[in-house]
C-alpha cells in the first residue's frame, strides 16, 4: 500500500530484480510511520478545502463587487429608465461596496487562493517523493517546512 495513500506502518516490502538471467535482491522499502501519513493526509485535507473556499470567496466577491458598483456608479442614468428601482438600492448598495472592499483588501483572497494552491501543490509532490521511497525523516523535515512556510506566507 502506498504511504502518500494511507498505508503507513512500518513494515518492509522487497522487489526483485531479473538482469541478465540473475535475481538481484533489491533494497528493502520502508513505509512511512501511520502518524505522519495520517498528518499529510490531514494537511492535504485541509489545504484542499481551505483552497477551494479562498477560490470561491475570491470569484464572489470580486463578481458581486463589481455588479454592485457598477449599479452605484449609474444611479443617475438608471433614474427614469426601466432600472429605476435599482435606484432605491444605491445607499445599501455603496455601503455594501465600500464594506466588501476592506473586507477584500484585509483577507487578500487572491494572494491566500494562490498560497494555498501552492503549499497543496508542494505537500503533494512531497507525498509522492515519499511514496518513491525518500526516508521518513526526510519527508517529516519537509513537512515541518512546508507547515512554516504556508504559515508564514499564507496565515493572517
Amino acid at each position: 500500500m502506498s504511504a502518500a495513500t494511507g498505508g503507513g506502518g512500518v513494515s518492509e516490502s522487497r522487489t526483485d530484480h531479473v538482469s541478465d538471467g540473475a535475481v538481484q535482491e533489491a533494497q528493502p522499502v520502508t513505509q512511512l510511520p501511520e502518524a505522519l501519513v495520517r498528518e499529510m493526509n490531514r494537511e492535504i485535507r485541509r489545504w484542499r478545502v481551505a483552497t477551494f473556499n479562498y477560490g470561491l470567496a475570491y470569484y464572489l466577491s470580486r463578481i458581486l463587487l463589481i455588479l454592485a458598483s457598477a449599479v452605484v456608479a449609474a444611479d443617475q442614468n438608471l433614474s427614469g429608465g426601466h432600472g429605476n428601482w435599482l435606484v432605491t438600492w444605491v445607499p445599501a448598495l455603496a455601503l455594501i461596496v465600500a464594506v466588501m472592499t476592506a473586507v477584500d483588501t484585509w483577507l487578500k483572497p487572491q494572494q491566500k487562493w494562490r498560497g494555498f494552491m501552492e503549499s497543496r501543490d508542494a505537500l503533494v509532490d512531497l507525498m509522492i517523493q515519499a511514496d518513491g521511497g525518500l526516508p521518513a525523516d526526510q519527508v517529516r523535515a519537509e513537512l515541518l517546512k512546508l507547515r512554516q512556510q504556508h504559515r508564514e506566507r499564507n496565515i493572517f
